[in-house]
């Protein structure tokens, strides 16, 4: 059996939740043209690196012993 981890362990999930932050910052009026370059590139690079590192996959339900 695989192991797997809860969503809110899931550093992917992290990541991907801060995006989402910035990109509301960015609807609230921060300068979009600048966020938008850096945030994207940045969220690229992270995810890239923690596709590699990943070793377990997710689940909505804690695992029962």
């Amino acid at each position: 059996m695989e192991a797997t981890k809860v969503w809110w362990k899931s550093k992917t999930i992290w990541v991907n939740l801060i995006a989402l932050a910035g990109s509301v910052v960015v609807s609230l009026g921060i300068d979009p043209s600048k966020w938008a370059e850096v945030s994207t590139v940045a969220l690229a690079a992270v995810n890239l690196i923690l596709r590699f590192v990943t070793k377990e996959e997710i689940t909505l339900q804690p695992e029962v012993r």
